[in-house]
């Protein structure tokens, strides 16, 4: 078994497959984040990017524009099922995009060498996270930059935050683990995860925290359901072996947090990042 292999099965089951079920508004609700993204890693026609840990792929797709005339995207997963979606919807066009079922972590990323390395909470769930970093700093061209996103604590995270504590209240607690575990949260800690990337060999390393408001058309009892039913409930949910009674009642907690947040055209949800970036100087 691979380091990472509980992660790929993870995200192969049902709670990763929740991924493509909701697939349409996790996209419009992530948007922000992308062009958080693109804003830090300001992508260039020609260049060749890559995007570790892609799901389903809206980042890539988000960049892609920004690459074209001759540029190209690889996007890398643990998860068959999340690829195959992102494969289906690739766009054909100037750029050219190429998915691989690849773990970033100790395996050969074809393509290379790249000019960027970016990710969209996609890279906190490695078990040695140096021996990654590693892994893909030598994938970099000499000079190339990497920027990822990932999340910042759990408090004031209301997106993480509420649904866990809607689960916890109904199901019962987590167990007690180390906060830098392979996770969502893993990377909260920006001074250790600057002194992570640095000890994998990038330079001119910078970690910075930024709100970002997280953006759904709404109506709130769709955004209640979504946030219900992936992240922290749904790994609630599973341990538990919860069932539609609870993903009900979690619903009905995290409406009620959620309302505050309620506008006439949106729901808008603020979310507390970690953006980090690093350059390959060899």
């Amino acid at each position: 078994m691979n380091s990472n292999q509980q992660q790929a099965d993870y995200w192969s089951s049902e709670p990763g497959r929740k991924w493509i079920t909701f697939e349409n508004e996790l996209d419009l609700v992530f948007e922000a984040v992308n062009a958080a993204l693109i804003q830090r890693a300001n992508p260039q026609p020609g260049e060749h990017v890559l995007d570790i840990g892609c799901g389903t792929g809206a980042t890539a797709r988000a960049f892609a524009p920004h690459l074209a005339p001759a540029g190209s995207i690889t996007a890398l997963d643990i998860s068959e099922p999340l690829l195959e979606q992102a494969r289906s919807r690739a766009v054909e066009g100037a750029v050219t995009s190429r998915y691989h079922l690849v773990d970033a972590q100790n395996e050969t990323i074809p393509d290379a060498p790249f000019d960027l390395v970016t990710s969209r909470f996609g890279v906190m769930f490695f078990s040695d996270p140096v021996v990654a970093f590693k892994n893909i700093r030598e994938h970099l061209r000499p000079g190339g930059r990497m920027v990822v996103a990932a999340w910042s604590n759990i408090s004031g995270n209301p997106w993480f935050e509420e649904p866990r504590n809607g689960a916890v209240d109904q199901l019962g607690p987590m167990d007690a683990s180390d906060p830098h575990a392979p996770g969502p949260l893993a990377f909260q800690d920006i001074a250790r995860v600057t002194g992570l990337l640095k000890d994998a060999g990038f330079q001119n390393v910078v970690g910075e925290e930024t709100v970002v408001t997280l953006s759904h058309p709404g109506p709130l009892e769709r955004v209640a359901s979504l946030a219900s039913n992936i992240g922290p409930a749904a790994r609630v949910l599973k341990k538990y072996k919860g069932g539609p009674q609870d993903i009900e009642a979690i619903k009905s907690f995290v409406h009620k947090k959620f309302l505050p947040f309620e506008t006439p055209g949106a729901v808008l949800i603020p979310a507390r990042l970690n953006f980090f970036l690093g350059e390959n100087a060899d």
